[in-house]
């Protein structure tokens, strides 16, 4: 007789792209055989869960299973996602999920009044598709060595979604690798430092 075994499963609804917090996640009992035993996410395992991103819609009383639980950046309530195509080595060709880039927009590439502006200072890669295999490493790893970035997603403030828009169509945007961010250093008790 097979017993049954502790799982993770929805709480409530978790909608694709939400951060998975205490609250959407609790325990229930379960019988499983198979696959299914193997994708899905032991009681034990729950603190795991927290802090991750859904890939996809969870409904409430469904199995969390492995592939449901995605890492990197989230689109907010006030966050858009935008696709931008790439030229051929238009792009750090290592660019991941998670990596912050400027944007860059010129107008009329390759005439002689042609003018390049910051577009935005700071905007968080959400999925890299590669042309060769057209996969989407949204979930995880670097881009691999055997295709170059088709394409890049990106999370933008959705008050920028305008002109990002109207920089796609009617021009060329450029993506610049930018340096993570340092953790700020806590300030000083005593006043002005050394």
């Amino acid at each position: 007789m097979k017993t049954t075994t502790e799982v993770v499963v929805a709480a409530r609804d978790i909608g694709p792209g939400a951060v998975i917090s205490e609250g959407d996640v609790t325990l229930a009992e379960a019988r499983l055989e198979g696959p299914l035993a193997r994708l899905a996410l032991p009681g034990a395992e729950l603190a795991s869960a927290l802090g991750r991103t859904a890939t996809g819609a969870i409904w409430a009383g469904e199995l969390l299973v492995r592939p449901d639980l995605g890492s990197g950046p989230s689109i907010g309530p006030e966050e858009l996602a935008v696709t931008i195509p790439v030229p051929d080595d238009g792009v750090f060709r290592r660019l991941r999920r998670g990596d912050v880039v400027a944007v860059m927009a010129t107008s009329e590439p390759g005439r002689p009044e042609s003018r390049t502006v910051a577009l935005l200072e700071r905007a968080v890669v959400y999925s890299v598709a590669l042309e060769s295999t057209r996969a989407s490493l949204g979930g995880s790893g670097d881009a691999s060595e055997d295709g170059r970035p088709a394409n890049v997603t990106l999370v933008i403030p959705r008050e920028r979604a305008e002109a990002v828009s109207h920089a796609l169509v009617n021009g060329e945007l450029t993506l610049l690798l930018r340096a993570p961010e340092l953790p700020s250093a806590p300030a000083s008790a005593g006043g002005d430092p050394p």
